[in-house]
């Protein structure tokens, strides 16, 4: 997915200023009104670089699982404290479970289909503690998504420029966004090119995949930056 931008990835969402520790604080606040185990383990699915990790690492034992290779070379490079996976988030297995899971910055949509979404809530809720808390930030619905839109970020180094052009198209309920990247460094001009594609889900559909999963699921429509958030809690009899 990444396998291009990787190393690129903190730089480019440095200069839109993301702000990870902000989220993380708004996370950790929502865990603790919800959380009922008694344990402070928590996952973060599709962690990417282990920006949102390092920061949870404050309140918890954290892991990390992505699907990405470079993404956790990254990760791993910058957070060696951090234990991070390899896994889809479909089908990952680790042999303990967590009282807090969480999966952010919209990375369900790149499970691309209903079913994949179905698949990793139920696989995410079968790592959840009973009592625990499953956050997912959800990517736009079918109605949110428009096509033909192009977006510019521009990142400014003393020796690294990075220019990503990025232009959205549509498959059904499958959004496209082609990134081509022209990164200069001391070295010379590159150019590179990704397609991501992910899958547009309504509401009743993530609600019906935390309750299919056995979860009691709350929306909020604001979530941590805008784009919502799915609260899933697992009832303390673990059913």
């Amino acid at each position: 997915m990444f396998l291009k931008s990787a190393k690129y990835y903190d730089v480019i969402y440095q200069a839109v200023g993301k702000d990870y520790a902000g989220e993380v604080k708004e996370a950790h606040r929502i865990i603790r009104k919800h959380l009922r185990s008694k344990g402070n383990q928590l996952l973060d699915v599709a962690c990417g670089t282990g920006e949102h990790a390092s920061r949870f690492a404050r309140y918890y034992r954290v892991e990390g699982i992505d699907l990405d290779p470079k993404m956790l070379a990254v990760a791993r490079k910058k957070y060696p404290a951090i234990r991070f996976h390899p896994g889809d988030m479909r089908n990952f297995r680790v042999s303990r479970g967590f009282d807090v899971i969480v999966c952010l910055f919209s990375s369900i949509g790149y499970v691309e289909t209903r079913s994949g979404l179905f698949k990793a809530t139920q696989n995410m809720s079968a790592h959840l503690l009973p009592g625990g808390v499953l956050l997912i930030e959800p990517w736009f619905s079918p109605a949110q998504w428009h096509t033909g839109r192009v977006s510019t970020v521009h990142a400014d180094k003393p020796d690294l420029k990075i220019t990503r052009m990025s232009w959205s198209s549509r498959q059904g309920n499958l959004s496209k966004f082609e990134c081509q990247y022209l990164i200069g460094t001391p070295k010379g001009i590159t150019h590179a090119t990704e397609l991501h594609k992910l899958g547009l889900f309504t509401k009743r559909e993530y609600l019906r995949a935390f309750r299919a999963a056995g979860l009691e699921v709350i929306h909020d429509p604001k979530g941590l930056d805008g784009r919502g958030l799915y609260i899933g809690l697992k009832p303390m009899d673990g059913k």
